[in-house]
């Protein structure tokens, strides 16, 4: 049997005993995206997506969940290309003060084919600070990015302001250190709005930047896959939340 699909068998057991076990307590949403934006490139060649995600947080602090969503690389003429992105993660969060919260946690990256021709499984790590409900500070790091046996690390800062109780305007930057594994660094931003319908439905607009700064030049060995820049664009997305 291959691997991913040990991993998918696996990922809907979880969901599976999640709902069996969890009832009410099990928080998850569906959502619908123009494009799978990421840390300043696409997954997804500039195609609309449809995303999932389910969580369960434990009073202790920890938590674990799960995210799933459909991809494109644009890597055709490749065989056994990935479509689909699934994300199991586990984390612990704890409260320093009043106003400032810390996370830690562990996400794992899992493709049900190749990308490029290549098996891209890898693990990341996240530190995340968060101020209020208005300021949150990440820091991510893998030790082997796209398992492309290079370490790969990056930063960003989100601001928030709920304009009203159902608006809030948000906006982030970041810088993504991937030359050796996508032969660019990219620095990307973004700022728009989101709105909140109701408690379970809610829609977001929003502007998405990047440039990069460093690139490394491809060689006919390389792996080939090497993500443009976002460029300007605009991302609209809906969700639903049960």
């Amino acid at each position: 049997m291959k691997k991913n699909s040990i991993y998918f068998q696996l990922a809907g057991l979880l969901l599976i005993g999640f709902s069996t076990h969890c009832y009410a307590q099990l928080s998850a949403n569906l959502t619908g995206a123009t494009d799978y934006l990421w840390r300043g490139y696409s997954k997804s060649d500039n195609k609309p997506v449809l995303q999932g995600n389910i969580d369960y947080e434990f009073k202790s602090g920890f938590y674990l969940g799960s995210f799933l969503s459909s991809v494109n690389f644009a890597d055709h003429g490749f065989d056994h290309r990935s479509k689909l992105e699934f994300r199991p993660y586990f984390g612990y969060t704890f409260q320093l003060s009043e106003d400032w919260r810390f996370n830690t946690e562990w996400n794992r990256y899992i493709y049900d084919g190749k990308i490029f021709g290549r098996q891209a499984d890898y693990n990341e790590f996240y530190l995340t600070s968060h101020f209020r409900d208005v300021l949150t500070m990440n820091f991510f790091v893998s030790e082997n990015g796209y398992n492309q046996k290079h370490i790969s690390f990056g930063y960003e800062m989100t601001g928030r302001y709920p304009i009203t109780d159902s608006v809030e305007f948000s906006s982030t930057v970041g810088y993504n250190h991937q030359k050796k594994n996508l032969h660019y660094d990219y620095l990307y931003w973004t700022t728009g709005f989101t709105i909140h319908f109701s408690r379970n439905i809610g829609i977001d607009l929003r502007y998405y930047g990047a440039a990069h700064t460093v690139d490394i030049p491809l060689k006919p060995s390389d792996w080939q896959f090497e993500p443009d820049a976002v460029g300007n664009r605009v991302l609209f997305s809906m969700t639903f939340g049960f």
